[in-house]
This record gives C-alpha cells, structure tokens and sequence, in this order.
C-alpha cells in the first residue's frame, strides 16, 4: 500500500476523488433543478387554469406570469412590430406584435401569434386582418424580458426586436408601454389563417432526472474503474 502513498499517487488519487466529488454534486444539482421545474410547472398550470380576469386589475400589480386575462381596447397597427426568430412546428417566423390602447388609454403589447418568414419577407400571399376598433383578446399576460435587440427587420415595412424586451420596446416604438406583455389566445371578432396563436409552454418536467442519473452513473463508474486500475497495479507490482 506504501507504493500508493507516493507524490503521484497522491495526486492521482486526489484527482480522481476530486471529479467524483464534482460529478455527485452535479448529479444533486440536477436534482434539485428538477424540483424547481415542478414547482415552477405547478404554478404556470395554476396560472393556466385560473379564471381569466381583465387585464386592469393586474397591471398595477405584479401579475403571475401565465395569468389568463381579458384584454379590451382598439389596435394601433400603425405601430406593429416582429419578434425575430420564433419557430412553430419546425419552421422559421416570427411574432406579429401590436400595441393595444385599453379604454384607460394606458398602451399594452400583445402578440397575436406566429406568422411565418415568407409572409414576412413578402413571398406569401396570406393577408392578416387587423380589426379597427374595438375588440376583444383572450391572452396570458407574460413579463418582460431583458437583452432586447432592435434589429433591421425582415421587411421594409415593419421594425423587429430580438426579445419582448419592453423597455427596448418603447425605444423603438415611441410609445409608453405597460410593463407586462399579452400572449395572445384567440381574440374576437375571430382570427384568419394568420397570424397563429402560440401554444402554451409545454408542463414537462424536462432532463433533469436522466441528467442526475447520468452524472450518479458517471462518478460510480469512476470509482469501480479506479478501483480496477489500483488492482491492477498492484498485481503487476507484486510480480516484479
């Protein structure tokens, strides 16, 4: 055993205790984000389920994201924008954006849905129907988000932003915004082939489990392997 009490081996051993250590509490990190994404699902499904109440009654609060609520007031299509680089089923689009001017006058962003990027580079012929007027939209009120980009936009005529950024939101737009956003659901009157409304967040409970697994895995076979490697050594001493 004194054969294994030397300067390298030492190190080796530290080593190797060292990544097992760190793989174990990788593996109850892992754990514990798991936790938190059930958590988190038992709240957004809570949200979901709820009631929708009118979209006034949470604003000057601090709404739970994923609260279904009542947005009534008139658009101002002038002033629509797109959310770049959005997918639905795999293909490539964006969000089509617009401020909602609410009986108060206060101004809210919904997001009425997914269009495609040939519809917003001009190659598809579907039209979008924005009603004048007033009118009624069924939607989750969402947070806003840092890191926003204004970017050059994907047509002439419609300027785009790289995240729900509101604060960015209003740069670009020149508008005072609420600061919650509205993820639209369906709206009356109805909606036409365009824009699609985006699903809700999917309530899995994600890797976590297989990744904690992975890392238990991981740092048990370190150790048999180790453990192998010293037998190993030790055999080829003791024929020496």
């Amino acid at each position: 055993m004194r054969r294994f009490l030397t300067p390298k081996w030492i190190i080796s051993h530290v080593f190797v205790l060292a990544m097992t250590v760190f793989m174990v509490f990788l593996g109850f990190w892992q754990l514990a984000r798991l936790d938190e994404r059930k958590e988190l699902n038992v709240e957004v499904r809570a949200a979901i389920e709820a009631p929708a109440v009118p979209v006034e009654d949470l604003l000057d609060a601090d709404p739970r994201d994923h609260t279904t609520v009542l947005v009534a007031g008139e658009y101002l299509d002038e002033h629509s924008f797109f959310v770049a680089n959005r997918t639905f089923e795999s293909q490539a689009g964006l969000w089509l954006a617009t401020p909602m001017r609410l009986a108060d006058g206060r101004l809210i962003i919904v997001s009425r849905g997914w269009v495609p990027r040939l519809w917003a580079a001009g190659s598809d012929e579907r039209e979008i129907d924005t009603p004048s007027g007033s009118l009624e939209v069924l939607g989750r009120i969402r947070a806003s988000v840092d890191d926003g980009r204004i970017g050059g936009g994907s047509t002439s005529t419609l300027p785009e932003i790289s995240r729900l950024d509101l604060l960015q939101v209003e740069t670009m737009l020149g508008l005072d915004l609420e600061s919650s956003w509205v993820q639209m659901i369906e709206q009356a009157p109805p909606l036409g082939a365009l824009p699609i409304p985006v699903p809700a967040p999917g309530l899995d409970e994600g890797p976590h489990l297989s990744y904690a697994f992975q890392w238990f895995f991981f740092s048990v076979g370190t150790v048999v392997a180790y453990a192998l490697i010293l037998r190993k050594r030790t055999r080829e001493l003791s024929v020496e």
